[in-house]
Formats: C-alpha cells, structure tokens, sequence
C-alpha cells in the first residue's frame, strides 16, 4: 500500500460513489465552491493498492475564529469500508503529516459511518482521535427508502402530506428543473428570504452556481461525480419554492430550499409537491435512499430544528446517526485554548437559537397540523 495526494478527479469520485462509506461531500469536488470556508489549500489523501483506491480523505482547509493557522475538516470522511485494515493508519498519518506541513493546528472528523458501528470509535481513537461536541454538521439525519414505487412510497407518508402533494398540482402549482442564471436568481431570492426568515446563513449565490456547475449531468458523466439538480415550484408562473438535490451512486440527499413567505404562495403549500418531485427525480436517477439531512439529536419539540424534523418524517422514513465528530489535534497549544473559546460561543448562541426556535415551532403547528398514515 501506498498514501500519497491524489490528484486524479475519476479515479478519486468513483471510488467515493462506491464505497460503503462515500458521501457527497467527500466528492473531489465539493473543497471547489466558492465559499471562504472551502477555499484554499485543501488535501485529497488517498491509499492505494494495486494502483486502486482502498481509502481516502477529502480535507478543507479551514479557518478558525481568533486563530490564525487553520484546520482541516473531512466532513462525511474518511472513506475506508473497513477500519481495522492497515490502510486507515497508513491514510491518517499521511493526513497528519500533511496537515501539520501546511500550519494545521487540528484536524476534525465526521466519518459517514452508523452509530451502530463500534470498530470505528475503537480504530479512530487508537489513531489519536477524540470525541467533541463542536459538531459542524449534525449527526443526525432524516432518511427515506425510495426502493418502493410511487404509490407505496406516497402511501407511506402522512395522509396530509399525500393530501398536500396533490392539492398543489390541482391549485394550479408545477415543478421544473431549473437551468440558467435567471432561475438560480429565482433560487437564490427564495433561499435568501428563507434564511432572514428562519434565521440561518446563506452563502453567497456564487457558492450555489459553481455547485450547480461542478455536478452538472457533463461533469457527472465525464468525472464521475454526483449530479445535481435545482427544482423550482411556480405558480401562475412565478418562482414560489425552489430546492437543490444530488445523487452520488445510490444515494440521494436534498440540500439547499427557499420559499416565498407570502400568504398566498404559503397557503398553496408548494413545499409539499416540490420535495415530492425531487425525491421522483432522484429516483429516476438510480438513487435508492434519500437523505433529508439534518435534523435534531434530541427529537422532542422546542428542539432547534424540530420543526424542520416534523416536516421531512411527514414524508415517510427512518433517522439515520452516525458516530460523533472527533478530532486529531496537532498543536495542542493552540487547539485546546481555540476549543475552551468556542465552548463558551457555542453555549451563548444555543440558548439564543433555542427563543426563536419554541417561537417558530409555534407558528409551524398552526399552520402545518400532524396526520396519522
């Protein structure tokens, strides 16, 4: 075996695609959007044996608050099926090495691995790891096995739900797909009114085009990667809802949606019809499972998120978690002052969050009611 970077775009995404542990975000592409956070001098570490992929490592370089080296940060990595052979070692001290060659004073991790798993713990803490709470993308996610056909899968969901989908597309709502820079305008209005309504960053509309261009259906097929896609609800035809989905071999998982708070573009609930054409869209793109992403730890109302949770379980599925955020530390003099500092951030703006979040969880169930299948 052999660890070195890799450079290689196919090789590297069609080993991801296959491997039991791959994600979208440990697509070669994903350290490429334009976002600061993602820029920079960012490491593909892989192993080899035989000359093929056994084990591999997207890392971003990233920036720290208050400290001027930075970290690295696999999110969803790394990618190995199976933690006790030689090649996690061998893919970790490379890691290391290179890390610490380029200033980095941690490294974190957030392997795509189910929290059922207890080899992996075991192998990442020999290795140097340990367990943290500064998680940066939650551990827990909403899932739905799209294997079933449409009738099942619609007759799996809650009756409002069904109910929902259906009362769109007789109120006069339809879904396309999106291209071009006037829909990702119309995209990007929505999200951003979402995000000042629900209180949560949006990224700069270059981050969602350069998205949009590394896993176009070209790059898909001439890279190997993921292949995303922007589906827009309208009415009378005008952009009310808008979303973002990628499928990397067979999984699916929704990423980024906004809508019009308008009252008469909220009362024909376009949400419902719009995540219905998406998950159909990932289906017919060879996608068995489709993750709604984040949702809370803590499934009990009042939660952050909570809301969002009782939105996608509508839909039918299952909660998917994985094992916790670890990090290597490599400059111990700087990581554990950084961690103590934003323990007491994080602290601070979680009680914040948790306000709006019992006001928003308010207005959610006056609007949306629960149904029983």
């Amino acid at each position: 075996m052999e660890a070195r970077l890799i450079d290689d775009r196919h090789q590297w995404n069609k080993f991801i695609a296959s491997a039991a542990t791959g994600h979208l975000c440990q697509t070669y592409e994903w350290a490429d959007h334009s976002d600061e956070g993602a820029r920079g001098d960012s490491l593909r570490v892989g192993v080899l044996e035989g000359g093929q992929l056994v084990a591999a490592m997207l890392l971003s370089a990233s920036k720290a608050s208050g400290v001027r080296a930075p970290f690295y940060y696999a999110p969803r990595g790394p990618v190995c099926d199976d933690p006790t052979s030689p090649a996690l070692p061998l893919l970790i001290r490379t890691a290391r090495r290179e890390a610490r060659k380029r200033g980095g004073f941690f490294i974190r991790i957030e392997p795509n691995v189910p929290q059922e798993d207890t080899r992996w713990p075991a192998a990442l803490g020999r290795l140097g790891f340990r367990p943290t709470d500064h998680v940066i993308y939650l551990r827990s996610a909403w899932v739905t096995d799209l294997r079933p056909d449409e009738d099942a899968l619609l007759a799996g969901m809650m009756t409002t739900w069904r109910q929902n989908i259906r009362a769109g597309a007789r109120k006069g709502v339809s879904v396309r797909l999106g291209s071009g820079e006037a829909d990702l305008d119309a995209f990007y209005r929505l999200l951003k009114e979402t995000g000042e309504r629900d209180q949560f960053y949006v990224y700069p509309k270059d981050l969602y085009r350069d998205m949009l261009a590394h896993y176009s259906a070209e790059a898909a097929a001439r890279d190997a990667t993921a292949q995303m896609a922007l589906l827009i609800a309208e009415s009378a035809g005008e952009a009310i809802a808008a979303s973002t989905v990628a499928v990397l071999g067979k999984w699916a998982w929704n990423l980024h949606s906004g809508s019009s708070g308008l009252p008469a573009h909220r009362k024909l609930r376009p949400n419902y019809l719009l995540q219905w054409e998406c998950m159909r869209w990932c289906k017919a793109h060879g996608a068995e499972h489709y993750d709604w992403r984040t949702i809370p730890d803590i499934l009990e109302p009042g939660q952050e998120l909570y809301g969002v949770y009782e939105f996608k379980r509508g839909f039918g599925g299952a909660v998917r978690r994985v094992i916790p955020t670890m990090d290597l530390p490599l400059r111990p003099a700087l990581y554990w002052p950084y961690t103590t500092a934003v323990s007491l951030r994080r602290a601070l703006r979680k009680r914040q969050r948790r306000r709006f979040e019992a006001r928003r969880q308010r207005q959610t169930h006056e609007e949306t009611p629960a149904s029983a299948p």
